[in-house]
């Protein structure tokens, strides 16, 4: 029987596979899986000397076919088109095998592949699957509510919560499950959540088929801090994850690669002042603005995602620090400045020297002057005179003046 060619191949196409079938031998049909928009190569080996290849899928659909030295694709079904090649340097060496790249779900199925040469035909089965398996959740805590999601999955996948130190079963939640136009599945999950007033542990677990992965979410009291000092944000990683920190959910602080480098955000540059091998952050905080709210570090592991979520509370919240600073540089100077001059103004008014009051006072040497009345008897010395009695009122309203300025000076002080 002469080789086909290009030329006549349309008219022979089909009655030569028809004759392979009818000679061929038949091989037991492989599993293989394959990961959804991966490639993946087709197992097919065959005797040397060979003269045509031809592979089709479970509907008879033209896959890839090879003969007179090179590809032959005018029949290929545009489902395959720009996604099939043969190993043409190992064609020589009995190699048939197929590579299907960009697999979607539609590839799935049995194929077969059929080879001649000079001595017999072979027809070799290969049943091929394809999954999607579970590559990240994303869980995300925002009181009162933490959130599980993950997609791109196949089959269809299912989540489960547990909550540590209470039973999940306890908590209100909700999953809902989508699929794409594609055929994969998206699937997201809502738990309520306790109290923050202690240390809670959430964890969401996605699976599907023989894949699944976990993702784990802390919740801490919050934590408080005064502005414009250093504090350390706690995360227990280890040198085999991925670390990432983020503020307020959706601003990249810093990422660090398994045994890569540490990667700093250009505005968080000034601020970060250290990230220990477990993840803490050492962090300088400024004004509440820039500083205060919810700080995340999330640990990724090969099969697992570990979230810590902090609430960093500033106590100068809305420029109370920033007041007292005021106070204490500017304000309390100058009232001491103003209560000194009162003071020394009262002194300086009430109590001049060489007035009459205290020159008398000095002269006497007694609180207050005294005259003896002429011709009294010895008992009645020490008696005052009318005049005299009128400078005893006099001077115990000066008296009283003093102690109420000083008294009011007290007070100033």
């Amino acid at each position: 029987m002469p080789t086909p060619t290009v030329q006549n191949m349309t008219e022979l196409d089909m009655l030569l596979i028809v004759f392979l079938m009818a000679m061929v031998l038949v091989s037991e049909a492989p599993q293989l899986v394959c990961v959804f928009g991966g490639s993946c190569v087709l197992p097919c080996h065959f005797q040397p000397d060979i003269n045509f290849i031809h592979w089709v899928n479970k509907n008879g659909v033209h896959v890839h076919s090879f003969y007179d030295n090179k590809s032959q694709l005018k029949l290929q079904s545009p489902l395959y088109q720009g996604r099939t090649s043969l190993f043409l340097n190992q064609i020589s060496g009995v190699n048939a095998s197929l590579r299907l790249s960009k697999v979607n779900l539609q590839d799935q199925g049995r194929y077969t592949c059929y080879t001649s040469t000079l001595t017999n035909n072979n027809e070799t089965f290969v049943t091929l699957t394809v999954r999607a398996p579970v590559a990240r959740v994303n869980i995300t805590l925002l009181n009162p509510t933490v959130t599980c999601k993950s997609g791109g999955i196949y089959p269809r996948p299912e989540l489960t919560w547990s909550v540590s130190p209470r039973p999940a079963t306890t908590l209100q939640n909700t999953t809902e499950v989508h699929e794409d136009d594609r055929g994969l599945f998206d699937i997201s999950g809502s738990l309520r959540t306790v109290s923050n007033d202690t240390e809670w542990v959430y964890s969401c677990s996605v699976q599907s088929e023989r894949s699944a992965r976990k993702a784990t979410t802390r919740q801490n009291p919050p934590m408080q801090s005064a502005s414009y000092r250093e504090v350390s944000l706690p995360c227990d990683g280890s040198a085999l994850c991925d670390i990432t920190w983020t503020f307020k959910h959706n601003q990249t602080i810093l990422t660090k690669p398994a045994g890569g480098r540490l990667q700093v955000e250009k505005e968080w540059e000034p601020r970060v002042k250290e990230l220990s091998e477990s993840g803490r952050l050492l962090l300088s905080v400024t004004s509440s603005a820039e500083s205060q709210g919810t700080y995340t570090c999330t640990l990724s592991y090969p099969e697992e995602t570990d979230v810590t979520t902090i609430e960093l509370i500033l106590e100068d919240h809305n420029g109370e620090g920033s007041q007292t600073l005021w106070f204490w540089l500017f304000v309390l100077p100058v009232f001491l400045v103003i209560i000194f001059i009162i003071f020394y103004d009262c002194i300086k008014k009430n109590m001049k020297p060489g007035s009459k009051e205290l020159n008398r006072e000095n002269n006497s040497g007694t609180d207050f002057p005294l005259t003896r009345v002429e011709g009294a008897p010895q008992e009645a010395e020490g008696m005052l005179q009318p005049e005299t009695k009128h400078d005893l009122v006099s001077y115990m309203q000066k008296k009283d003046k003093y102690v109420d300025i000083c008294s009011e000076c007290r007070e100033l002080c």
